[in-house]
This record gives C-alpha cells, structure tokens and sequence, in this order.
C-alpha cells in the first residue's frame, strides 16, 4: 500500500515537463497578450456563438465586408476561449492556452521516449523543440493544433509499425481539427507524407500491404471528415486561398524566419541537428519520416509560425535517431537504462493533476471575488483607454483603424462599432488591405477612399503616417493619449 501511494506521489520526467512548460507559459501571458489583438476576435465570436446559439459563417465584424462568406473553421477552440474567459477573464484563456501547449509538448515527449526508448534523450529534444516553438505561443486557436498534431503523429506512427490501432481514430481527431483551426490541412499534408513514403518503399523495395490500406483507409475517412463542419468546402477554400505573397509578406508571423534574432536560434540548432541525425542514419530511416521532415521544415523555414509543428514532428524522429547514434555510448546508455528502471514503477499523474487544478482554482476564485484579472491587454500596445473613452462617447460614421487594433476594438465596442478590417488579412483580401495601406500613407486620393467607405472617425497610433494628413484637412482631435488618437471628420 505505501509503495503504490509513493508510485504514485513520486513525479516522472514527463510530469516535471508538463509543469515546467505549464508555469512557463503562464508567465509569458503577458508577452502573449501584447503580441497581437487576434485573441479580442476569437473573443467576440466565441461570444456570439454563446449567446446566439448560431454559429456565423458570413462576416459579422467588419463594415467592408459585411455578409461576406467567412467560414467558421475555429469555432469550436472560440468557444472554448470564450467559456474560460468568462469563468475567469483573460487569466483563464491563458491557462487554457499554457494547459493545451503543456499537454502537446508532454505527448511529443512521451512519443519521443516511446520510440527511442532513452528518457533522458527525449527529454533535452522536447525542451528544445518546446524553445523553438515558443516564439509563437499565443493565446488562439493555432495552440490546439499543436496538440493534436502531436496525437495525430504518433497514431500515424503506430500504423506505419504495424502496431494495433483502431482507424476510428483518425476521422474522429479530424472532425474535432477541422472545427477548431485551419491546421487541419498539417494533418492531411503529415498523412500525405507517411502514405507517399509508404508508396515510395514499394515502388523500390517490399511494403507491407496492410500498412499501405490502412494509411489509405485512414486518410479517406479523415478526408471525408474534412467535410463536416459549418462551412464545408470552405474551410479549405479558406485555407488555400491565403497565398497573397503582399499580405504574406506584411506579417511578421507569415514571414520567413530572421536567424538574426535570437529567439529563432533554437529553430536553427533542431534543423541543424536534425538535418545531422538523419544524414548519419539515412540507412535505417523510412521514406515516411524524411518526407514528414523535409516537409515541415521547409513549411516553417517559409513561414515563421509554422516553426512550432515542426519541433512536434521532428523530435520523436529526432529522438529515434540519436537514441540509435548513442547505443554505442555505453556509459550513457547505462545512465538511460537506470532511468527507464527508476521510473518504470512509477505512476505519477498526480502532480500535473494537482498543479493544473491549483491554477485553475486559484485565478478562478480570484476573477470571481474580484472580477478582475492578472493579465491584460498592454495599454502601451492596444488603446486601451481610448476604448474605454469610446465606450462613454460614441461616434457617428465608419471607423478607420490600426489593422493589429481589429481584434482588440471588437473586444471592446462590438456590436455597436465595426471594424474597418482586423488582422485576420486572408479574409478582407489583398485589394482592400492594398487600399488600407493606400490610406494609411496618406498617398494621394487616400481622401476619396475614406469617403467611398463613409468613414467619420479614425483611431490610429501618432505614428501612423496618416495623422499629419488628416489634421491639416482640419479633422478634429477628440481623445488623445500616449498610446492612440482618435480624429473626426469636419
């Protein structure tokens, strides 16, 4: 009886991992919260749905593209940010979102250590790939991707081994993917390398039929799966259709990745190692995995957001790889060994349990006492006060506004205000973010624009190039503060 209760307090490596990245993550909420406004849009959708009991397929949001398809292929992870927003305010969305990052680099670790069987191995490439992604970990709805990609890899893994698995699995994961995040497209492009790896094998050596039906029975089911969801086809029409090389190229987390700042580093080290590891045991590895690799390396070297899946999918391969490079390591295949032993007894469970409930308790009763949150939107970044001034004094007219304030002024003043665009781009299209920026500069005929759009007031950073412009074609100042100013039309 005191041995089961000491299994079962004693934490294992993957226990002391999902805390760390847990307690990492919810101290970067307010690093999080000050990157962007994309949160204040899941928000006020989540909201919407909520109250309305409808889920909205058309813009709602915007005055420029008002009943415009829109396809709701988040829904469900809105939801989800909305409901902890209300128990427990922004402190609640980002436990969910410090919860889900924890849960999915746990699992990748757990695969990892499942496949190379060297715990301590394992755990240094899940730090590092857990590091890689971090520049990107954000309180949206990519963070459940990150999870189920993890899932959706390891039984992809199973399969490819021959291993039992129920296929069930993969249409059921999909239906849930597809309505939570357009990263549901990273999932058909992993089964698409671990089948066209499986066709390789055969077309130059023996493969196991059955592997090859099931990889096949697998993707058509998830295919199909695809399909389920508010919008239909036009979660994929939405997905596909965002290849504007000129919005791409005007978000940072669009662009390429900049190995000048540190952050991408240890992006760099896991592609360099990975690149490595696979050179010196091309021999053993499988079609499936150089793909999957060479795939999601290229996806993240082309856009520094998609950095984060391939830290998921490099490292159980990575971990397999060094695992096998170290077995003639003897003195540390000894100490991996003795690991495995010490925690082999063990249960554990407990503690992320208890560390996760603290957590949730805690800002809970807190946010339900006080009714006020640790973390906020940064009134440095975000116009805060100018909102909150807007909210007392309405304005007539169209708004004109900051495009990375869009999701924060929908947070604050939807309904009753709509946004001239927020940052969601793919949507509003390269055409009217062209005509944003053609205003925003003040180039010529940038007057007719707003008046086409029947805009009656702007709230702009002072930076913004269009300010001088508008105060020398005598549009009033109404509210002015370090962060924001708003300006009427005369």
């Amino acid at each position: 009886m005191k041995q089961n209760i000491l299994a079962s307090l004693i934490p294992r490596l993957r226990d002391m991992l999902f805390i760390a990245i847990l307690v990492g993550a919810w101290m970067l909420g307010s690093r999080m919260l000050a990157l962007d406004s994309d949160l204040g849009r899941h928000l006020t959708i989540g909201r919407y749905i909520l109250e309305s009991r409808t889920i909205p397929i058309r813009d709602l949001l915007s005055f420029t593209r008002t009943g415009e398809a829109r396809p709701a292929y988040e829904w469900l992870t809105q939801v989800i940010l909305e409901g902890a927003n209300r128990l427990a305010g922004l402190d609640g969305v980002i436990l969910v979102t410090a919860l889900l990052i924890a849960a999915a680099f746990t699992l990748v670790y757990a695969d990892a250590r499942r496949r190379s069987r060297m715990p301590l191995t394992a755990l240094g490439i899940a730090i590092l790939a857990a590091l890689s992604s971090s520049l990107h970990w954000l309180p949206r709805p990519h963070v459940l991707t990150f999870l189920l990609l993890a899932l959706w890899l390891a039984w992809l893994e199973r399969v490819r081994r021959r291993e039992t698995l129920s296929l069930w699995r993969f249409p059921v994961l999909m239906l849930i993917w597809v309505n939570a995040h357009g990263g549901f497209v990273f999932g058909m492009l992993a089964w698409l390398a671990y089948f066209g790896g499986w066709i390789w094998e055969k077309l130059r050596q023996s493969a196991d039929e059955q592997v090859g039906k099931r990889l096949l029975l697998s993707g058509i089911l998830s295919l199909v799966a695809t399909f389920i969801a508010p919008s239909g086809w036009g979660n994929w029409q939405a997905v596909l259709s965002n290849n504007s090389r000129y919005i791409i190229s005007r978000t940072v987390e669009t662009m390429p990745p900049d190995f000048s700042q540190p952050g991408t580093w240890p992006f760099a080290l896991l592609i360099i190692l990975t690149a490595s590891v696979v050179i010196v045991t091309r021999k053993s590895q499988s079609a499936s995995h150089i793909f999957l690799l060479a795939g999601f390396a290229t996806l993240g070297l082309f856009m520094a957001r998609n950095i984060p899946l391939f830290g998921i999918a490099s490292t159980p391969i990575l971990a397999e790889g060094i695992g096998n490079i170290l077995k003639r390591a003897r003195r540390w295949q000894s100490v991996e060994i003795n690991i495995t032993v010490l925690e082999r007894p063990l249960r554990g469970a407990v503690w992320p349990i208890v560390v996760g409930l603290a957590f949730a308790f805690f800002i809970g009763i807190r946010y339900q006492v006080r009714r006020e949150a640790l973390n906020h939107f940064n009134k440095r970044v975000f116009p805060v006060a100018a909102a909150d001034w807007l909210t007392t004094h309405p304005q007539p007219g169209n708004m004109f506004n900051e495009f990375n304030w869009g999701g924060y002024l929908l947070y604050r003043l939807w309904p009753e205000e709509k946004v001239f665009l927020d940052s969601q781009t793919d949507f509003y299209g390269e055409e009217l973010v062209r005509e944003y920026e053609h205003i925003l500069t003040a180039q010529d005929g940038w007057q007719e624009l707003l008046d086409t759009y029947s805009v009656g007031w702007v709230i702009l950073p002072h930076s913004a190039p269009l300010i001088p412009s508008l105060q020398a074609a005598d549009w009033q100042t109404l509210y002015s503060d370090q962060t924001a100013i708003i300006l009427k039309h005369p």
